[in-house]
């Protein structure tokens, strides 16, 4: 009777899953979209150059409206702007540029001195053009498979990336790049007005927008523009397409294998499997599927009982990516992804952050420290204590930028970090019996969620407590190792 109930709950949810999926951008939403911000920015700002993506990060088309041939590195913002955007968003909030912008800064709320950096501080060095986990997707790009690398690519904190929606979901983003400047702004940008143009009939329900959403008792932007709707917008008038970005609608959505860890149902986006390396950690056994899949659904578990950081107060779930990496136990390798779970309606820019957790904690830690990503980002600011001015900057300052160059197309320059690595929470070692075998990550909902659900992954491998961060300091300051939500179960 359970076997059959259980089976019952997981076609449930696998048809929720698959008719949110189901939702996407045709060829002709793609064409609308870009006819109306085109026709914008005729008006307003007629060097801007647009682009469109989807959920997935599959570029949909990229458009400039003088008709000229723009830079690698201005195609590479417009896709950023717009793939942001689509990336922080979710069916159940949606954020844009400047939201992102809004919470990057080194002081967060951005220009009050001596508070600590916003939640998501160094977010734009993931989702690089090198990553082996998940970057936006170029011409000739297969679902669930091959993805073709888009340079000078990343996330994006200047305005003019606004989300995508069709019938309450998710479908993609807009971004434009133009008559705007880089970096955060707090006031009027051009290149949100072409954006919010392009935007009109996918417009997200009032409910979710970003300004709905309060951190630390701050509330966070959603855009400060309002625009203007065409009096007439006809696709292809104004402009032209921007090669090989061939105006195109999204691929058939991949259908990713479905399981249930600890009792919430996801997909599993990178299979479960043992640590492929022979032999042992110090006498230590290295991480086994079982066990990997175990570390999963005690992370699932708590995030099922946790209340959002992003999504509707009191009542929605943490939604987030859970995965786990091994310990390569040799410099110049990147720790292998053991498996990656996502659960419903996730972010997908967490996919590659959560990977990034996982990657930094294995690269900082050994069987004489344990550093978390929480650690690392402590360490890693331009004033140390962080946010506190006129303090000089932290001994990991500048690391995070190094490993985000490209060595050579698609390379990064630092293999320690096939992906990049992070410097905000959601990441832990794993330990057995003092052995450092590998390490989760958890990327979501926000970054408290992030340590607790990551945490309670960890209850099974956890480092002696002597060399926990915690115990340790540096120029007088005490290291975090971890701190969890207030009040952080769903009432």
């Amino acid at each position: 009777m359970k076997t059959s109930l259980k089976s019952f709950l997981i076609l449930v949810a696998l048809l929720i899953f698959r008719s949110a999926s189901a939702q996407q951008l045709i060829q002709s939403d793609v064409q609308r979209v870009i006819a109306q911000a085109a026709a914008r920015a005729e008006k307003i700002s007629p060097n801007s150059l647009i682009a469109v993506v989807d959920r997935e990060g599959f570029v949909l088309g990229v458009w400039d409206v003088n008709g000229g041939a723009p830079t690698e590195k201005e195609i590479g913002e417009a896709i950023s702007k717009a793939g942001t955007a689509a990336f922080l968003s979710s069916n159940e909030n949606a954020f844009t540029t400047r939201t992102a912008g809004f919470i990057i800064q080194q002081n967060f709320p951005p220009g009050v001195r001596n508070k600590p950096p916003g939640p998501l501080v160094g977010v734009g060095f993931s989702q690089l053009a090198f990553s082996d986990v998940n970057r936006y997707k170029g011409p000739g790009s297969i679902p669930g498979g091959l993805s073709v690398r888009v340079p000078a690519t990343s996330m994006n904190g200047s305005p003019g990336g606004v989300p995508l929606y069709k019938d309450g979901f998710l479908v993609g983003g807009v971004g434009v790049v133009g008559g705007g400047r880089e970096g955060f702004l707090p006031g009027f940008d051009p290149d949100e007005d072409v954006a919010l143009s392009g935007q009109l009939g996918f417009k997200p329900r009032q409910a979710i927008l970003g300004s709905r959403v309060l951190i630390d008792g701050i509330r966070i932007p959603y855009v400060r523009n309002s625009t203007v709707p065409p009096a007439l917008a006809i696709f292809g008038s104004i402009g032209n397409g921007v090669p090989p970005y061939t105006v195109i609608g999204s691929p058939p959505p991949f259908p990713w294998p479905v399981a249930v860890l600890g009792g919430v149902f996801g997909e599993l986006r990178q299979l479960i499997i043992n640590d492929p390396i022979p032999g042992t950690i110090n006498g230590q056994a290295r991480l086994t599927a079982a066990e990997v899949t175990d570390i999963i659904a005690k992370a699932a578990a708590r995030s099922r009982i946790t209340r959002a950081g992003i999504r509707p107060p009191g009542v929605t779930p943490a939604r987030v990516w859970i995965s786990v990496v091994n310990n390569p136990t040799q410099d110049g390798v990147g720790p292998t992804v053991l498996g990656t779970f996502r659960t419903p309606d996730a972010t997908i820019f967490s996919w590659d952050l959560a990977v990034q957790k996982a990657r930094t904690a294995v690269f900082f830690s050994n069987n004489e420290r344990a550093f978390s990503t929480r650690t690392v980002g402590f360490l890693a600011q331009s004033n140390f204590p962080p946010g506190i001015v006129n303090t000089p900057p932290g001994p990991f300052n500048f690391v995070q930028e190094l490993a985000s160059f490209e060595l050579a197309p698609g390379v990064g320059l630092n293999p320690n970090f096939p992906n990049g690595m992070t410097i905000f929470p959601g990441g832990f070692p794993l330990y057995r019996n003092g052995v450092m075998i590998g390490a989760i990550g958890v990327s979501g909902d926000g970054i408290d969620q992030d340590d607790i659900i990551a945490a309670s992954g960890t209850v099974d491998f956890l480092p002696p407590p002597a060399i926990k961060a915690d115990r340790m300091g540096y120029r007088g300051a005490r290291l975090p190792y971890a701190k969890f939500p207030r009040n952080p179960v769903l009432q």
